[in-house]
């Protein structure tokens, strides 16, 4: 190997990860959206209510399916950013800067695994295409078990993949990345085992590591953590899975076609012909990651109740798999065409890579969700930002909007839209909810009764045509999303509490 590409291939690694760093910076620091409404009401605004005793509380939370493992990571930043500043997007922006850093861990395991089978060339491909491709750049800022878990399973695999020599260190990381990965989203336990099938088979000399290093991190998040918070071990994946599967309350909040995944899959990785079958010979070079992709896509197909971050270990798994494909096209045209056609061949794929990231990312219908609840979180900042607001109403928003995370006051919030027991077709579960406010229960007035309590409230969220009598428009805020909707106002009247 001369210097010159032993200085390459020392620097190729790092050069790309700081692209992608920097192209995932500019868009935190320029866009504001929430990947899944989940981000604001399961995570944040339960940190906001465990760090200042002030927040929305769901059902999920008084039935105890969901971990405190990542609210509890983001309650601690949150008093962390409090002792420098009372800016809610302090702690908004350090926590998606840390999830976008982790984020970094598909791009790393993208570069290593086609390094092994592809060479440099290969491993530059594939760590570029992952830096700039628009679906990990747009999931990179999300607080969703989905997508932390998902990075966990990736460096699971790639160290799996790395462990030629049985290393029991590196097996037991392995493990622990595997028993992270399940904590956060039990759902992926199928498509973990697989993948873990694969590379290991059966050899029991593997496993025993694997077994120790999955339970060295299953048995304190998963096991000490519920026991600690909930009273009972394993409560949060337990109750998740009665709740959901059993008890029907994930297909009564709603349910999408067979195909929906599939549709999905053909919107954005298109020209999908083309995509899906370098996948597929990408698949074949790798077929830990192949199988993996593939397990999440059929269980979750098989599932009524669909949300695409639920297969973003798949999303995820597809921009690794094209690169490698790619990449070995390319070797395959080398070897008979010369060694010209992989060097201009390489930059090439990997220009149009970059066009064809920027164009779905900026056209319909993929484009609207770099503005998803902009108007909603514009509109709570505005209120903040008023230093007479003393209690905030909200019309026409409530899981989609930005709760306290956002408000970041201790004042009343007030919703229209708010229903203390929801009873939902298809299950004998409830879905319950409260409003805490410094650990007490905020009195809530939904419907029309709100508009008679306007004396609780001198603030209004609420659509442009649905006003209160004596409150006036501050400022109104729009979003693609809200496409054939009023804008978002936010209104005033004079005067204080009661």
């Amino acid at each position: 190997m001369t210097i010159n590409r032993q200085r390459t291939a020392l620097l190729a690694l790092p050069a790309i990860l700081l692209v992608a760093f920097v192209i995932r910076a500019v868009v935190l620091s320029t866009q504001t959206y929430v990947v899944f409404l989940d981000e604001t009401f399961q995570y944040f605004e339960q940190a906001h209510r465990l760090a200042f005793g002030t927040g929305v509380l769901p059902w999920e939370f008084l039935d105890g399916i969901r971990s405190w493992f990542l609210p509890g990571i983001i309650a601690g930043l949150m008093r962390l950013t409090a002792l420098l500043t009372d800016e809610p997007m302090a702690y908004v922006r350090l926590t998606r800067l840390l999830c976008a850093i982790a984020s970094l861990a598909v791009v790393f395991v993208g570069f290593r695994i086609a390094e092994r089978r592809e060479g440099l060339a290969g491993a530059i491909l594939t760590g570029g295409f992952c830096a700039v491709w628009f679906d990990l750049v747009w999931f990179s800022p999300a607080v969703l078990t989905e997508v932390l878990g998902t990075h966990a399973a990736l460096i699971a695999i790639w160290l799996g993949d790395e462990s030629r020599n049985d290393d029991p260190r590196r097996l037991a990381l392995c493990g622990a990345f595997f028993g992270l990965a399940f904590c956060l989203r039990y759902q992926y336990a199928p498509a973990l085992f697989a993948a873990a099938l694969w590379q290991h088979q059966m050899k029991w000399s593997r496993w025993r590591s694997l077994i120790t290093g999955g339970f060295a991190v299953v048995l304190p998040l998963g096991g000490m953590l519920d026991w600690i918070t909930w009273g009972a071990p394993f409560q949060s994946i337990r109750m998740n899975f009665v709740r959901n599967s059993l008890q029907g309350m994930s297909a009564a909040i709603s349910t999408d076609p067979t195909s929906f995944y599939v549709a999905y899959v053909w919107v954005a990785l298109w020209p999908a012909p083309i995509l899906l079958a370098l996948a597929v010979i990408g698949g074949f070079r790798v077929p830990a990651l192949g199988i993996a992709a593939a397990v999440t896509l059929i269980e979750h197909t098989a599932v009524s109740h669909k949300e695409v971050r639920f297969i973003y270990l798949a999303i995820a798994i597809a921009p690794i798999l094209i690169g490698i494909g790619c990449a070995s096209v390319l070797q395959v045209l080398r070897q008979r065409v010369g060694p010209n056609a992989a060097m201009i061949g390489t930059p090439l794929v990997f220009m149009l890579g970059v066009a064809l990231s920027w164009t779905l990312a900026t056209t319909e219908p993929l484009n609207a969700r770099w503005e998803f609840e902009r108007a909603s979180l514009q509109a709570f900042a505005a209120a903040r930002a008023k230093p007479n607001l003393c209690g905030l109403a909200v019309r026409d928003s409530f899981y989609d909007s930005g709760g306290y995370t956002y408000l970041h006051r201790e004042v009343p919030i007030y919703f229209a839209d708010f229903d203390p027991a929801r009873a939902l077709e298809g299950t004998s579960v409830t879905m319950r909810m409260a409003v805490m406010l410094l650990g007490k229960r905020v009195p809530q007035f939904p419907g029309a009764s709100l508009a008679g309590e306007s004396g609780r409230y001198n603030y209004l969220i609420a659509e442009q045509p649905h006003t209160v009598p004596g409150f006036s428009p501050v400022a109104c805020f729009d979003d693609a999303e809200r496409k054939g909707r009023p804008p978002l106002c936010l209104f005033s009247r004079p005067g204080p509490c009661m």
